[in-house]
């Protein structure tokens, strides 16, 4: 710590040393004054005769120094100067305890309450007042210099030398007591002081970095706000384009005569449309960056059974609800849009009727899709990886990057069963 914080804590230390202390001051000054009052007026009303009680009224010219001490006290615009005002009144004191000495001898009656009172004198010095060490010791020392003075000057030090050495032992002593006390109960106070200084440095801190972190996660939650804005912006706008592509391509399905080209075009906007149900259930979820996926199955597989406007074809579906990313609900939608549009197409020729299952379960961290028909099954011969055309390719594809395993069973229909992990690992369609 340089000089200069040094000497600027200290004096704050004093200014608190002081002003912490007037409630004890004001109340220890008081009940010493009533206590003074009190006795004086006990003994006059009991012993109104003696010649020492006549002595002991001298000192009551302490009476306006410790009122005005109180008072200034209870002033706080004098604050500022109370250490001052306690200067002058100590002083003031040491020059009331030299008169009172000259004006007096050993051999009065009454003149060991003199002793008496410059001990009490000395000890209420650093008791009652909350100065700086190196004051306290500069006013001991003058109440000390008055007292030896004044008993030189009254030859209490001639007449009675050994008993007014004596005497002066038992002041130094008092003011040796007096300064220790005042010593350790301002050391205390300032080590009391410094832990409520760091305290308070701490506190301010801990405050400043609270304040520094509410905002800043105040920002972070008015990112991540405008970030879901933005997101869900991004899916309706995604949506809305994807759904003016669908639009495009059925506009020219309805203009080409080619039913080749329509099938293809079909199957291409049944495509988009999977997708474009994603953003659109994303715009509406809470969630962005997780999907329902059985809402979602549920969604696809109504209008993938409603864009072919058949009321022959029934559908079963069994969804047990979870939560899957947009990255793992793609390729699911394409997957159930492909097997589901060649069941409708290929599995209930001749106008027949049947019924298309769809199941979706989840065990031993494992997420099992199931796609089936009661229709006429596959082909003799049919072997997954000699299928050349596009949407088994597709399939294909899907499968792999949900780093999952297809099984085909071909019995009273034909049924695909994807079982891939719960967090699927994505692969590259290239890989």
């Amino acid at each position: 710590m340089k000089p200069e914080e040094r000497k600027e804590l200290r004096k704050e230390f004093l200014d608190y040393y002081l002003f912490s202390s007037i409630p004890s001051m004001r109340w220890g000054l008081l009940v010493n004054l009533l206590l003074f009052v009190a006795f004086a007026s006990v003994n006059e009303l009991v012993f109104p005769e003696h010649e020492e009680l006549r002595y002991f009224m001298r000192f009551g010219i302490i009476f306006p120094f410790f009122s005005i001490s109180i008072l200034v006290l209870y002033i706080r615009k004098l604050r500022p100067y109370l250490s001052s005002i306690f200067i002058i009144i100590n002083i003031l004191l040491c020059l009331a305890i030299f008169l009172i000495g000259i004006s007096s001898h050993s051999g009065e009656n009454g003149y060991e309450y003199y002793f008496v009172w410059v001990i009490l004198m000395t000890v209420g010095l650093y008791t009652f007042y909350r100065l700086r060490f190196a004051t306290l010791i500069s006013l001991g020392a003058l109440q000390l210099l008055a007292y030896i003075l004044a008993n030189l000057l009254n030859h209490s030090f001639r007449d009675e030398f050994f008993m007014s050495l004596n005497n002066l032992f038992f002041i130094i002593a008092a003011a040796i007591l007096g300064f220790f006390i005042a010593f350790t109960f301002q050391n205390l106070n300032k080590k009391n002081y410094l832990h409520q200084k760091a305290l308070d440095a701490q506190y301010k801190r801990l405050l400043t970095e609270f304040k520094e972190k509410a905002a800043m996660e105040a920002e972070l939650k008015q990112a991540v706000e405008q970030k879901g804005v933005m997101l869900k912006e991004i899916h309706h706008r995604v949506k809305n384009n994807l759904a003016i592509v669908i639009s495009m391509l059925s506009l020219q399905m309805r203009q080409l005569p080619d039913p080749d080209l329509k099938r293809v075009i079909g199957d291409i906007e049944m495509r988009i449309r999977s997708m474009a149900l994603i953003h659109e259930h994303l715009y509406r979820s809470e969630d962005l960056d997780r999907i329902r996926l059985h809402e979602y199955l549920k969604a696809l597989t109504t209008i993938v059974l409603s864009t072919w406007s058949t009321s022959r074809i029934d559908l079963d579906t069994e969804f047990e609800p979870m939560d899957v990313s947009i990255e793992a609900a793609l390729p699911i939608g394409l997957i159930t849009n492909e097997l589901m549009t060649n069941s409708i197409k290929y599995a209930f020729p001749d106008n027949r009727q049947g019924t298309i299952k769809v199941w979706l379960r989840k065990a031993d961290k494992y997420i099992h899709l199931t796609i089936s028909d009661n229709g006429i099954g596959l082909p003799e011969g049919f072997h997954m990886e000699d299928q050349k055309t596009l949407g088994m390719f597709i399939i294909k594809l899907l499968v792999e990057q949900l780093a999952g395993q297809l099984h085909i069973e071909n019995k009273k229909g034909v049924s695909f069963t994807i079982h891939f992990p719960v967090t699927p690992i994505l692969k590259p369609f290239n890989q």
